[in-house]
């Protein structure tokens, strides 16, 4: 946590649970934890891959994240990429209006070091708006929240067409809204703030395995909207901000320019106890840089008492208005086979399909891929 950015924003969280705790009562306050497990082990089974696109990796590859870097190499059996280990406190007064909360999250692509990913104060300001103030995961996706809980998802890894961008946290305000709409239930945030990635593990796969880029995002405002009513849910979001990089493996010193960038997400999410389906679209307009990103996912399934069957598709493609041979652009194929062990954990099975789709001259590690891994997914 050494971004001053993320210090001033904990101690003012702190301040506000402080500030709660002696308006009501400093023995009134509750602490309680929870945490999540995934045990994942992944093996290529092949796949093409250009030795002249080398970039340090051993491929054919499979990448499962690219927020986190997360990458199944050739050759033996990985259990690095995809398995982590997460721990959360909460803090509260007695009622819950006002709490403290904290995520720490150590990752197997990262080779086990904790990284704070949550560090929040909430203030329950009335029944319907509640405000936060820290670290947040970044909503810009309907799994944003709980896709490193492994048990909370249907996939061993989500599909990475999508669920991977260079941040994926940030640091500021969000300010909910949430009501019943007769049969419906609406909620709104509103957030602002900004992030920094200090040797993003994003760019990793970009610039190279052992390069270093600093990736960040100013001034990031956004909103997100979502209605629920019993099992199905529709969700908007809009996000805006400035975004800078530099590559400091190459000597540079200095940010990028600013680059403005608009994202628009839309989420439609069914699950009736039996049949499960999603449908989640991304468009992001980054002209100002080099062009638009378009990512879509398509997931349906069927549940048999503990088991849940999964087939889901997922489609990445970038434009380049000025180059439109270096364009980025692949497919993946899944199917899931989930297994419920227990309340509080599951087993699951996943193969998976990457086409690669690049333009001629995108020049990068991408290629065809096959993959099969297993997961054991825990909370407790």
């Amino acid at each position: 946590m050494s971004n001053p950015l993320h210090k001033a924003l904990a101690a003012l969280a702190a301040c506000m649970l402080a500030g709660a705790v002696r308006a009501e009562d400093a023995s009134a306050v509750e602490f309680s934890g929870s945490g999540f497990l995934s045990v994942v082990a992944g093996k290529v089974l092949g796949g093409t891959h250009d030795p002249a696109t080398d970039l340090g990796y051993r491929c054919p590859c499979f990448i499962s994240d690219y927020a986190q870097n997360s990458v199944y190499e050739s050759g033996r059996v990985r259990l690095l990429p995809d398995s982590r280990l997460g721990l959360q406190g909460t803090a509260a007064t007695q009622g819950g209006r006002y709490a403290l909360t904290g995520q720490v999250v150590s990752r197997g692509s990262d080779q086990g070091r904790p990284e704070l990913e949550w560090a929040y104060a909430t203030a329950e300001l009335n029944s319907e708006w509640t405000l936060q103030v820290g670290r947040k995961r970044l909503p810009l996706f309907i799994s944003s929240e709980v896709q490193d809980v492994g048990y909370a998802l249907p996939w061993v890894h989500l599909p990475p067409q999508l669920y991977g961008w260079e941040i994926v946290n940030y640091n500021g305000v969000n300010l909910s809204w949430r009501k019943p709409l007769g049969d419906w239930l609406a909620t709104v945030n509103l957030l602002g703030g900004s992030e920094t990635a200090r040797d993003s593990d994003y760019w990793h796969i970009y610039n190279g395995k052992h390069s270093r880029t600093d990736a960040r995002w100013r001034d990031i405002a956004g909103a997100e909207a979502k209605v629920t009513r019993d099992w199905f849910d529709l969700r908007l979001v809009y996000i805006t901000s400035l975004t800078q990089n530099r590559i400091v493996s190459a000597g540079e010193t200095e940010y990028s320019s600013p680059a403005r960038q608009r994202i628009h997400g839309l989420s439609l999410n069914a699950d009736d106890g039996r049949w499960v389906a999603r449908a989640e679209f991304l468009y992001i307009d980054r002209r100002t840089d080099y062009g638009f990103d378009h990512a879509q996912l398509l997931a349906a399934g069927y549940r048999f008492g503990n088991w849940l069957p999964l087939l889901s598709y997922a489609r990445y493609r970038q434009t380049v208005p000025a180059a439109p041979d270096t364009a980025e652009g692949h497919d993946t194929w899944s199917a899931v086979l989930r297994y419920e062990w227990s309340h509080s954990s599951a087993l699951k099975v996943q193969l998976d399909w990457w086409r690669d789709r690049v333009a001629p001259a995108f020049g990068s590690m991408h290629g065809d891929a096959r993959l099969i891994s297993v997961a054991y997914d825990r909370v407790f």
